[in-house]
């Protein structure tokens, strides 16, 4: 079974970092916001594998981006198959207005 390497955007990466500074001052509790980091990078995992397990996601499929996402609670962990490459482009809340994923995208 081909195994593919999963990499990060600087943008992704950063949106992690917002993620966990929220989870930190809303839950107040570092641990809190640890936890839930490591359960969005876990559910990255399964695309080492299972790369295509994701569903397409229409919003970027109009402006031409051949783009998936995973779903963790209430975000998109969006991402790109290149080759034997993950790369994972954006960490999206699912309450955001769903036009500023493509906004967020079209700058990349």
């Amino acid at each position: 079974m081909n195994r593919y390497k999963i990499k990060w955007t600087p943008f992704a990466l950063w949106c992690l970092e917002e993620i966990h500074s929220y989870l930190l001052k809303e839950s107040k509790s570092k641990k809190i916001a640890d936890s839930y980091i490591q359960k969005l990078l876990k559910r990255v995992d399964q695309l080492e594998t299972f790369p295509e397990s994701g569903n397409e996601e229409e919003l970027l499929k109009a402006i031409g981006q051949n783009s998936r996402y995973l779903l963790e609670g209430n975000y998109k962990l969006i991402y790109q198959v290149e080759k034997s490459e993950i790369i994972i482009t954006d960490v999206f809340h699912v309450k955001q207005n769903p036009k500023k994923i493509v906004k967020r995208n079209k700058k990349k």
